[in-house]
Parts: C-alpha cells; sequence; structure tokens
C-alpha cells in the first residue's frame, strides 16, 4: 500500500510539473546533434575569448544583442543566432570555409570583465543571462548562468545560476572557480561530474577572501598534464584587526590541500610588512609570472604607502617565493598593466605609456600616447582602439607616427565585449547597425604606408538583417 501511495505521489508530481510547464513554458535545451563535430582530443587554442579553435573549426560569439531583455524567451534556447556560439572550418593558412553552423543556440555573454566560452574536450562552456522568471513573470535578469553544451550541439546543462552578473570567474578543464565577493568566499565547483546541482556552489577553497586574480589559460592539451595557468591567486586580510598586512595564496582549481599554499605573508620580507595587490599575470611553459603592488603599513595605521610595483617569476608548481628575486619595476603604482612576456617587458597602458623590463634594461618610454584601450604587441608595434573604437597602431621603434589600421571607419564595440588577436587577426563585435563578428588581418596593415586593411565579417548573419543589409546596399547605390 505504501508503495503505491509513493508512486502515486510520484505521478501527480509528474503531472504538476507538465501543467505547468503548458501553462508558463518551460525553456528546453533538446537538440539534434550537428552532422559534423569537430574532434574533441585536438589542442584547443585562445580559450576564454571571443573566438576559440579546437581542431580544424574556430568557434566564435556570432554577435551582440544585448545583454539584459525583459522578455526571457528571447533568449531561450534555440532562438538565438546573433549571440550564439557559431562553427566554421578554419584552414591551415588561416582563412575559413562557407560552413557556418549553430553550436550554442543561447545569448553568451557576462555582465562582468569575464567575457567569452571555453572549449574543454567534448565541452563548450560559457554564461548566459538568465531566461527564467520569477511567480510574478519578471525575467530574472539579475541572475547569471553557468551552462555547457557539447561540441555536437546536444547535452545542454545549467551548472549553477549565481544571483551576480558581474561575478569573478573562471573556467578549467576540471572546475568552475567563481569568486563570491560579497561574501569573500571563493568556490570551486566540480565539472568532471555528469549531474549538476543549479543552485549549489560548489566546494569551498577559502573564506575571507579578500580579493582574487585568475589567470588566463588560453591553451588547453587533453594529453598534457594540468597547467600553472590554471592556478588561482588570492589575498586575504591579517586576522590581527591591528594588522594591515595581507597575505598572497595560490591554489589550484580544487582547492586541492596539497595545492593550497601562502606565497607571501607578514614574515616574507625582512624590511616591513607588506599588502599585495596583483594587478597582472602571464605564463610561459611552467612558469608562472606575477605583477604587483606593494604597500607599506607602519605601526597601526591604515593609511599604507604603496612603495612600487614588482614583477616576480615562480619556476615551477612549487610556487617558491624569494624576496630577492623579486623585481621592482617602478616606485610608482602602476594600476593598469599588459604583459607581453617576462622576458620581453610588461606595458603600462593609459596615458603615456611605456614598457618597464625585468632584465634591467632602460624603461621604454612612448611621449605622451594614450593607450587606455590597448589591444597587445604584435611584430614590433602596439595595437589599440582610439575614443572612437577604431584600430590603431604605433611602432615601438618610433619611426613613424601613429596610424589607422583603415580608414574605412569600422568601430570595435568597446563598451561590452572588448576584442581579440588570434593567429594573425584581431577579431571583435562590429559597432554598427548589425553587431556581428569581423576580422582584422595583421599582414593586411602596413606600418609605413598606412594602407588599408580590409574588416571582414565572420558571421552567420539572420535573413533579418540580411535583407536590411540588402536594402541598405541599394539605398546607397542609388544615392550615388
Amino acid at each position: 500500500m505504501m508503495r503505491k501511495r509513493i508512486l502515486f505521489s510520484v505521478i501527480a508530481v509528474v503531472l504538476l510539473a507538465c501543467v505547468l510547464c503548458a501553462a508558463f513554458a518551460c525553456e528546453s535545451y533538446k537538440a539534434k546533434a550537428l552532422s559534423k563535430v569537430g574532434d574533441k582530443n585536438a589542442v584547443v587554442e585562445s580559450n576564454g575569448g571571443l573566438v576559440v579553435k579546437q581542431g580544424g573549426y574556430l568557434y566564435f560569439i556570432n554577435g551582440y544583442t544585448g545583454y539584459l531583455t525583459e522578455k526571457g524567451k528571447q533568449n531561450w534556447f534555440g532562438r538565438v543566432q546573433k549571440g550564439a556560439i557559431v562553427r566554421v572550418t578554419y584552414n591551415e593558412d588561416g582563412t575559413l570555409g562557407d560552413d557556418y553552423v549553430v553550436v550554442v543556440p543561447k545569448s553568451v555573454m557576462a555582465d562582468s570583465e569575464n567575457v567569452g566560452f571555453s572549449i574543454f574536450g567534448e565541452w563548450i562552456y560559457y554564461v548566459s543571462p538568465s531566461a527564467e522568471e520569477d511567480r510574478s513573470g519578471t525575467v530574472q535578469t539579475g541572475t547569471l548562468q553557468f551552462m555547457r553544451t557539447k561540441i555536437d550541439g546536444t547535452g545542454t546543462q545549467v551548472i549553477l545560476n549565481w544571483d551576480d552578473k558581474a561575478v569573478k570567474y573562471k573556467y578549467t578543464s576540471k572546475a568552475l572557480v567563481f569568486f563570491d565577493s560579497a561574501n569573500g568566499k571563493l568556490y570551486s565547483k566540480d565539472l568532471t561530474v555528469k549531474k549538476f546541482k543549479k543552485n549549489k556552489p560548489g566546494d569551498l577553497i577559502d573564506e575571507d577572501v579578500a580579493a582574487v586574480h585568475f589567470v588566463k589559460n588560453d591553451t588547453f592539451d587533453p594529453k598534457a598534464d594540468a597547467s600553472v595557468a590554471d592556478y588561482v591567486l588570492y589575498t586575504k586580510k591579517s586576522e590581527d584587526a591591528y594588522e594591515n598586512s595581507n597575505t598572497l595564496y595560490v591554489s589550484d582549481a580544487r582547492g586541492s590541500e596539497g595545492s593550497k599554499k601562502a606565497v607571501i605573508g607578514a614574515d616574507t620580507y625582512a624590511d616591513g610588512k607588506y599588502s599585495i595587490s596583483v594587478v597582472a599575470s602571464s605564463v610561459t611553459g611552467d612558469k608562472l609570472a606575477v605583477y604587483y603592488t606593494k604597500t607599506s603599513y607602519v605601526g597601526t595605521s591604515s593609511s599604507g604607502t604603496v612603495v612600487g610595483t614588482y614583477a616576480y617569476e615562480f619556476s615551477d608548481k612549487t610556487f617558491a617565493f624569494t624576496a630577492a628575486n623579486e623585481v621592482c619595476l617602478s616606485t610608482e603604482d602602476l594600476s593598469a598593466l599588459a604583459p607581453i612576456s617576462y622576458a620581453d617587458g610588461v606595458v603600462k597602458t593609459g596615458s603615456n605609456a611605456r614598457i618597464y623590463y625585468t632584465d634591467g634594461r632602460e624603461v621604454s618610454t612612448f611621449g605622451a600616447l594614450d593607450l587606455s584601450t590597448f589591444l597587445c604587441v604584435k611584430d614590433n608595434c602596439f595595437y589599440y582602439l582610439n575614443s572612437d573604437g577604431i584600430l590603431l597602431y604605433y611602432p615601438l621603434s618610433k619611426d613613424a607616427n601613429a596610424h589607422y589600421a583603415y580608414t574605412t571607419g569600422e568601430k570595435f564595440m568597446t563598451s561590452f565585449t572588448g576584442a581579440e588577436y588570434f593567429d594573425g587577426y584581431f577579431y571583435f563585435i562590429q559597432d554598427d547597425d548589425y553587431d556581428y563578428m569581423s576580422r582584422v588581418a595583421l599582414s593586411e596593415i602596413d606600418i609605413y604606408s598606412g594602407k588599408d586593411a580590409a574588416v571582414t565579417r565572420v558571421a552567420l548573419i539572420t535573413a533579418a538583417d540580411k535583407t536590411k543589409m540588402e536594402e541598405a546596399e541599394k539605398t546607397t547605390e542609388s544615392e550615388k
């Protein structure tokens, strides 16, 4: 009798769920597998950005449709094309095929410093604004959903719902690591499981955390050992209420006890106690370079003095720190830095651009050059955007003035998505009437003549936008 009651109860719950779904409509993640699938065992390049290459395919965020919407159904799985993840054949010479196909039909964006997605093996990991509604029918725009979909377009799962759309996070091959800044907690959620409890944060790496720095890991080789770039750096304030120094810790993505270690603490320096603030990092092989500011405190005063910006390269995963080996880059607070590499120096971005070196070379200065929207250093040139979002470059040799990469006026979207350099191309969401992914070839930019480089759309354009483009082209032709 008891078994029958339980069975009837289960049936009743299922029927109620079906009725509710019929009444309110539920988002479904069912999808038909793609006829052609990439190689899950291939090396992945450019992870965590706007474009990711795995094997012979390039995956990319197709475009931008806006992040928050009061109409949640617009972001339901299967209804999104412009903001979706699209795949296309990537040839050895960098050219693209014409086989564009949607793999993740969901808006892939986050209202934070994290923009992009990652691929590990057969899974694509991304975030998307929640399309769910509360009982009053209001879309939960303040909730961010961590999700994954297989590279064949099937198997979509919600890993975590988190009520902070600006949360700092990082995907690794084994875990999702994210920082609950409101409560000072650093979490790790295991990605090797088959099912997720989407309303549970996962395992606690540490608490009373003041700040977190996620090292960028853009390459994943499934045959290689875990990368040093998968580690996380974070700081904790002193437990002593009268002590203003802090401790810098390192941990792997799972928060394993054997990996969690205090790197720089109150007793590290013989000349005093400091607080450490990580500004940037870079990885070369198994070596992790960290760039940070040091602030000195005298007595119990909470007013500290920045003594400079420093660099240190850890030789391996033991993260052994020797104070005598740290390099002082500047006695100033270089709060905005972009490493080229530990050997090649680090760029101070913003106004009055400079390059600082770790080998004792003289600082390279570039006058009043403003790199507020810095992209990278390639082919001995700074590449950056002007205030209008147009690509410029400036030779490090200073033998030429700043030049436009093109004079046709295409703008990079800078208000939300940023840009990315990969394999000889700058990829960016073009800020125009359509907002699709585009790219510029570095090889087409002539640093001496200012020759125009072509801006090419890399996108699967919707039928509606294609019609608008054709109509606009006809109007332009008729006005000539």
